[in-house]
């Protein structure tokens, strides 16, 4: 009974600065006949991803980037599945993102002064249309944690072949054709931003699910 339980559950880590509880209601309505557990970008998420035992394991943005950092760790009999990922986040990586590092450091200096108005510049960055819920979405110092992954944290390239990766062609974070070039398994998908919601809505097209 566990493993059927586990097999019909999604664990996800999503992104910077997203409401952890936004994100599981559109994973619930994109994938209803699943339950889905949703994680805040944070020094543990990871290891609570370990310990749950989850036979899908998903990632959305920052949250893709942790899981593909760590993807040695990851039981190769679990389905993993990135929404909007990059192998690496700042543009002088060469790996596809577009954000300076420089645009990264305005960002974290934003949080420590005004952290409301630092996610609503990031927002606006990605092309996100949430409107910044009126509290944060979780603890300012695990927002500075994401900040510095997002700057340092970069993909195991050797192992994408076991990843299922969406990325939007218009997504202003990275490039999909570069990271496509790098990563069979990653697609494209037309008209779609980095919006976890417009990501979710292509997602019960998508035969392999």
């Amino acid at each position: 009974m566990e493993t059927l339980i586990m097999s019909n559950t999604w664990i996800w880590i999503s992104g910077w600065g997203i409401c952890p509880d936004r994100f599981k209601a559109a994973a619930e309505a994109a994938l209803p006949n699943y339950s889905h557990e949703v994680l805040a970008p944070t020094p543990d998420a990871f290891e609570a991803v370990l310990r749950s035992g989850a036979k899908r394991i998903g990632g959305y943005s920052l949250g893709s980037l942790i899981l593909l950092s760590e993807l040695a760790r990851v039981p190769e009999d679990a389905e993993v599945t990135c929404l909007a990922p990059f192998t690496a986040f700042c543009k002088e990586s060469r790996m596809g993102g577009t954000t300076p590092r420089a645009s990264l450091g305005i960002l974290q200096m934003r949080l420590e002064l005004q952290p409301e108005k630092a996610i609503k510049l990031f927002y606006r960055l990605s092309g996100l249309t949430d409107e910044p819920t009126r509290h944060l979405p979780y603890p300012v110092e695990d927002l500075t944690w994401g900040l510095e992954q997002l700057a340092g944290l970069q993909a195991d390239t050797a192992l994408l072949c076991r990843v299922k990766g969406y990325v939007g062609l218009t997504d202003a974070l990275v490039r999909g054709i570069v990271l496509n070039s790098q990563w069979s398994k990653c697609q494209l998908i037309d008209n779609c931003s980095h919006s976890y919601h417009e990501l979710f809505a292509s997602l019960p097209q998508i035969e392999t699910y």
